[in-house]
C-alpha cells in the first residue's frame, strides 16, 4: 500500500472510496470556519484541548476523543485551550455530492477567530 500524507480523490488508491483523510491543527487564537459537508466526517483528537460544536451540541474535547458529524450538519471549533491537533476522516461522497467545506453564508466562509483561553 502506498504511503500518503493525506488522501483526496486526486491521490487515493482506486479501491478507496473515502472523500479525504488528513491532519489539521487549530492554534490558540487561530482561525476556523463553521461549515458542513455532503458526507459524514470524523475527527480523532490526538493533541490539545478545545470546545467544538457539532450537530448543534457543544463539547470540550481532548486527546482520545472522537467527534462525529453527519452529512449536512455544521461543525466548528469555538475555543482552543491547548493547541488542537486532530486526524479527520470523511466518508464516501454520495453521487451528486459536493467536495470540501460548504457554508450557509458568505460570512461563514470567511472563518472566524478562535479565542484561546
Amino acid at each position: 500500500m502506498p504511503l500518503h500524507r493525506g488522501l483526496s480523490p486526486s491521490n487515493r488508491p482506486d479501491w478507496c472510496d473515502v472523500t479525504s483523510v488528513g491532519i489539521f491543527k487549530v492554534a490558540r487564537d487561530g482561525r476556523f470556519d463553521r461549515h458542513y459537508h455532503d458526507f459524514d466526517e470524523y475527527w480523532l483528537v490526538f493533541k490539545g484541548r478545545a470546545k467544538v460544536m457539532t450537530e448543534n451540541h457543544e463539547f470540550v474535547v481532548e486527546k482520545g476523543d472522537i467527534v462525529c458529524t453527519k452529512a449536512g450538519d455544521e461543525h466548528d471549533v469555538l475555543e482552543v485551550y491547548k493547541d488542537l491537533e486532530a486526524f479527520w476522516f470523511e466518508g464516501p461522497c454520495p453521487p451528486g455530492g459536493r467536495m470540501g467545506h460548504l457554508h450557509r453564508s458568505p460570512e461563514l466562509a470567511q472563518g472566524h477567530p478562535v479565542p484561546g483561553a
